[in-house]
């Protein structure tokens, strides 16, 4: 009788393990069909390097690579066999996982299970940023802000967007928290305590490490996407300077190479990565995979990270999955467990916090 009962109990998890995956793939291959009514064509940044421009695609649609090369990728992941329809599905009705005033925060049914918070590119436009008035204590033009939050279910860290009007303002304030944004656009520099100036613009990643002070100066409004991260006092040196990592910085040139990913169910993904700051339980840097999937099981720490190049899927444990392109925003909570499917290579700024 004990051996019949966990033969039926084993019999009975394999076909839950397979009736996820196939809802993974289902989810995954219903929002790749769906790219052409979510997006009119890619938005272009321009973004400075040392004497020259450079162009990099913001929102990459998948017609640029044919549909016959994205069917066959999907059909490697599973041994299930399928046939892509003759038309495209029709948009489901509206549920409550999805977004919110443009905000996508993953709900699981079930006590303790951690998901993601995701929010695309538009849904962080200048239009749709609430106002907070006039810079207080301005000495430099006529400055002034609005912001938007990135709802997430971690307590330690703070995201969103946030722009700026030209202008400039003493910080004499002791930072209480950690700060990484990345610049969308507009130019400025930082003043620490010494005097000692760094000038930031566009794709340009800045860290104000937490007990930074000096001065704000915005040339042209800027516009960027930032997280907080509220930690306990690290040793960081005197004075406390801003880091300034340049557009290129990021590159894939300069990165470590990391190799196969040893945990890949599908494919070969290779990564490589760049740490760029590091100060107790915060650190920054640039990541890079090619196409594979891998699963995640209760990640460690909390990831914050923005889609600079790429085109992956995000699924949860319950099958409910996100495209993911350049200019997105993730946060991947500690103890998010999950799948990684990643169709174009992928390079993102990443912060994790401990």
């Amino acid at each position: 009788f004990s051996l019949a009962c966990a033969s039926r109990l084993g019999r009975k998890k394999k076909e839950e393990e397979q009736a996820r995956e196939k809802m993974r793939l289902t989810v995954a291959l219903a929002l790749l069909l769906s790219v052409s009514d979510a997006f009119q064509g890619p938005t272009v940044f321009r973004q400075r390097t040392a004497g020259s421009a450079r162009v990099t695609h913001g929102i990459c649609s998948l017609r640029a690579s044919s549909t016959a090369s994205a069917t066959d990728y999907l059909s490697s992941l599973s041994h299930i066999q399928w046939q892509p329809p003759t038309e495209v599905p029709s948009k489901p009705a509206p549920t409550a996982s999805d977004p919110v005033n443009g905000f996508q925060q993953q709900q699981v049914a079930g006590e303790g299970v951690s998901t993601f918070a995701h929010a695309p590119i538009s849904s962080f436009s200048i239009d749709k940023l609430a106002p907070k008035g006039p810079r207080k204590g301005a000495d430099v033009g006529n400055p002034h802000d609005a912001a938007k939050p990135l709802p997430t279910t971690v307590d330690s860290i703070k995201a969103g967007s946030w722009w700026c009007a030209a202008g400039g303002w003493p910080s004499p304030a002791l930072r209480p928290t950690t700060e990484v944004f990345y610049v969308f656009k507009g130019s400025g520099c930082l003043t620490d305590l010494d005097g000692a100036r760094h000038e930031f613009g566009p794709g340009d990643t800045v860290i104000l490490p937490k007990g930074w002070s000096g001065r704000w100066d915005v040339f042209q409004d800027i516009h960027k996407v930032w997280i907080t991260h509220d930690h306990p006092n690290v040793e960081v040196g005197s004075p406390i300077r801003a880091v300034i990592v340049p557009n290129n910085g990021l590159d894939q040139q300069h990165m470590s190479p990391g190799g196969f990913r040893a945990d890949a169910s599908h494919g070969s993904p290779i990564t490589a990565s760049r740490t760029v700051f590091s100060a107790g339980p915060t650190s920054a840097g640039s990541w890079s995979c090619t196409p594979g999937s891998w699963p995640v099981t209760n990640r460690g720490t909390t990831e914050f990270f923005h889609v600079l190049e790429g085109t992956f899927f995000l699924t949860n444990v319950d099958g409910s999955a996100r495209r993911c392109v350049p200019g997105d925003t993730v946060v991947l909570p500690k103890g998010w467990s999950g799948h990684w499917d990643v169709i174009e290579t992928v390079r993102k700024l990443w912060v994790v916090v401990d």
